[in-house]
């Protein structure tokens, strides 16, 4: 399972590289900030989602002492 915004950071980047290919640099380098912006976010959301399903695992499997 990965974050909803995850394929929007590639997405960014093949439209950065393509607004620098024509020659807008000042477009490239806003796009291709938005693009590592997203990656960060797909990456944080990615670990605290992995993180929350270990939580609640380990919880509800050593929390529950009362069989």
């Amino acid at each position: 399972f990965w974050p909803p915004n995850q394929p929007l950071s590639p997405l960014h980047h093949l439209i950065s590289r393509n607004s620098f290919q024509q020659g807008d640099v000042d477009g490239a380098r806003r796009l291709g900030r938005v693009a590592k912006l997203l990656s960060i976010v797909a990456l944080v959301g990615g670990v605290l989602i992995i993180a929350m399903s270990c939580i609640i695992n380990w919880g509800s499997k050593y929390g529950d002492h009362t069989h």
